[in-house]
């Protein structure tokens, strides 16, 4: 896939040697107001700590730098993918041979009562204390989840009961031919652990309303689940949080755990002992441990329980045949 959205495959042109490289990054210099950036290493700006690294890594200052990029992107056939907070990915140890583009600079956050307008770039949890911080009803559950708003918004990020959606009314987003759009909560057809209208978009911010309470309760509440969190999950090694999907019925951890995987090593990763959905870095693992568990995991369980386990982490700058 080439374009704006080329993320799970190489088929795309690639820039070639790196004269072509540093030519592209002097012409983005020149055409866009915020940072160009060569080389960029992704395994330290990623959650797994993993990741070669990206030809360009483009930063627009806003929504005109943002759309002058993307018609760049899609003039010379470019593949690219947004990179939020770098969460929910796995990068391959080659790198991304296109432009990475970080959205950081989207970071307005406005309140007016409960309705609170944010940009997409915001970090999710220090979004989420802000609106605490308000007392507002709504984000204490998801509390601790990694990465951007607009990632999580991508995915529609959920734990303990609660989605990012739930108090969402509306998104805001430019598409791949360049026009921006508002979409209410309701045409974005969110559903679990998908957000099919915005996923092929650049999502730039976000409206909610939230119902008012008590601060302090609030923030008792941030805590139990932080708390749960460390209890349950493996948050002291590099990690993309959960590897798949729920399945209908089931929960993939404990299929991967039934399988026997729970504590199996790869090179430097590790399929949790503290949790069997979720990968760990060791320390200096590469793309291809994890790779490797996430094939062996999908195969065990679809051998042992005729259950297809469905990726929930984006794999970026993998050959089509690497990540099938």
């Amino acid at each position: 896939m080439t374009g704006p959205f080329g993320r799970n495959s190489l088929e795309a042109l690639r820039f070639g040697g790196a004269g072509v490289v540093a030519a592209t990054r002097e012409e983005l210099g020149k055409l866009l107001r915020g940072e160009v950036l060569l080389g960029v290493p992704l395994r330290e700006r990623t959650t797994y700590r993993i990741g070669g690294e990206a030809q360009l890594l483009a930063c627009p200052a806003d929504l005109e730098d943002l759309r002058r990029l993307n018609a760049y992107l899609v003039d010379r056939s470019l593949p690219s993918f947004v990179l939020g907070g770098g969460a929910n990915l796995l990068v391959s140890d080659r790198g991304f041979p296109g432009v990475a583009v970080h959205l950081g600079g989207f970071s307005r956050l406005a309140f007016k009562e409960g309705v609170v307008n944010a940009g997409a770039g915001l970090v999710l949890d220090e979004f989420i204390k802000s609106c605490l911080r308000r007392g507002l009803v709504g984000l204490e559950c998801l509390s601790g989840i990694p990465g951007s708003l607009g990632g999580a918004l991508r995915m529609n990020a959920g734990a303990f009961g609660a989605e990012i959606s739930d108090h969402l009314v509306e998104v805001e987003c430019l598409d791949g031919q360049g026009r921006f759009k508002v979409l209410q909560k309701d045409e974005v057809a969110f559903s679990y652990r998908q957000a099919l209208r915005i996923r092929e978009t650049y999502i730039t911010g976000a409206t909610f309303r939230f119902p008012p309470g008590c601060k302090e309760q609030l923030f008792l509440i941030r805590e139990d689940i932080l708390a749960r969190r460390r209890q349950r999950q493996p948050w002291q090694y590099p990690t993309a949080g959960s590897v798949f999907k729920r399945p209908p019925g089931h929960y993939a951890g404990k299929l991967i755990e039934d399988a026997g995987l729970k504590g199996r090593v790869l090179g430097r990763a590790q399929i949790s002992p503290k949790h069997a959905g979720i990968v760990i870095n060791l320390g200096g693992a590469r793309a291809s441990d994890v790779l490797g568990l996430i094939r062996l995991a999908r195969q065990e369980v679809l051998r042992q329980f005729r259950i297809e386990l469905e990726l929930e982490q984006e794999l970026i700058g993998f050959e089509r045949e690497e990540s099938g």
